[in-house]
């Protein structure tokens, strides 16, 4: 067994269970997975979460407010000195429920966002969303919680960040992350962006002109190694991120409503390392065979093969790259590569 630098994040997937219907979604959310862990294994994993070191834990789904026992979740990482912050699509987050999520010691939550009223209905596949989210934004500020938007760019509303930036402005967020629609769960490919649109959503996110401007950032599957990278990854300003290469099992996990451990939430079950059930966690973790795919990464192609970044990068978002299918060491949603086909030059 080699030891291994503890993993500072890790996004767990406490249920699978939503109330949504997203057309978007990757992890085929909707009804609870039969073998969910119970209260106790939840508790006693977050008890190992943070004695292998993870510093701040993310709880996602699904829609982790349907998961009942989620405050004795928080209470026991709270109680550890681990960071909570949750995920939330909103619909089922009223007034109650903010003060629940205040009392249990989460500070932040990011809500998803997709669009105005009418193309976040459609996306998430629920009449009336958008102004429940809201709802639930106004709720949250009401106890002091600090609110963030989540944006998955997809077709459907590409045209419609302007708007989207607005509404969240009006609704008082503070930050707002922009990520890439994958086509991996139940989303398919026709409402993911082309690669040459790539360009667009960056611009976007990195255009200062405005005094008005809603802070926000990317996501890490967008981007990367361009000269206006500290800009796309930073919130505040000056700049204070980069893009390091996929942290999947680096400095990252995931963990599914199951047990099982990825290096990140968002990578399909190709990728999965073992269950908590099976081995602990920090057996996982300090595995010398784990995470191969990313701590000892396929050997570049493509255009990846040739760049000067590569060896920093080392192609990008590995789910990304997966769900392009052109394996993990060629990444085509690379706005380097898209830029250099545009320009004849690959």
């Amino acid at each position: 067994m080699t030891a291994r630098s503890a993993p500072q994040i890790c996004v767990w997937e406490v249920t699978l269970a939503c109330d949504a219907a997203c057309l978007h979604c990757g992890s085929w959310a909707g009804q609870a997975r039969p073998d969910e862990l119970s209260t106790d294994e939840a508790v006693a994993a977050s008890v190992a979460l943070a004695e292998l070191g993870v510093r701040e834990v993310t709880l996602s789904g699904g829609e982790p407010l349907l998961r009942p026992d989620w405050p004795e979740i928080v209470r026991a990482l709270r109680g550890h000195g681990v960071l909570v912050e949750m995920i939330s699509n909103g619909l089922s987050l009223d007034a109650a429920t903010a003060a629940r999520i205040a009392r249990s010691g989460i500070r932040t939550v990011s809500l998803s966002v997709d669009g105005d009223a009418p193309a976040h209905d459609r996306l998430r596949g629920v009449p009336g969303a958008f102004d429940r989210v809201m709802a639930a934004a106004r709720v949250l500020r009401a106890e002091g919680i600090r609110v963030g938007a989540v944006t998955q760019v997809c077709r459907p509303n590409l045209d419609l960040l302007p708007v989207i930036e607005s509404a969240l402005r009006e609704g008082c967020f503070g930050a707002w992350q922009l990520q890439l629609t994958m086509p991996i769960g139940r989303c398919g490919r026709d409402l993911a962006i082309d690669p040459s649109q790539v360009r667009r959503v960056i611009d976007f996110i990195t255009d200062d002109s405005r005094p008005d401007r809603l802070p926000r950032y990317g996501a890490d599957n967008i981007g990367w190694m361009l000269p206006c990278e500290p800009a796309l990854r930073s919130v505040a300003r000056p700049t204070d991120r980069v893009f390091r290469g996929c942290q999947a099992g680096l400095r990252v996990m995931g963990l599914t409503s199951d047990g099982t451990v990825r290096g990140c939430l968002s990578m399909p079950p190709v990728f999965d390392e073992a269950n908590l059930r099976q081995r602990s966690l920090r057996e996982i973790w300090q595995n010398g065979d784990g995470f191969a795919y990313n701590r000892a990464p396929a050997s570049a192609t493509g255009p990846c093969r040739d760049c000067g970044f590569q060896r920093i990068c080392r192609g990008g978002c590995k789910t990304l790259a997966h769900a392009a299918g052109r394996g993990l060491g060629e990444n085509p949603y690379c706005a380097r590569i898209a830029a250099q086909k545009e320009a004849g030059l690959s």
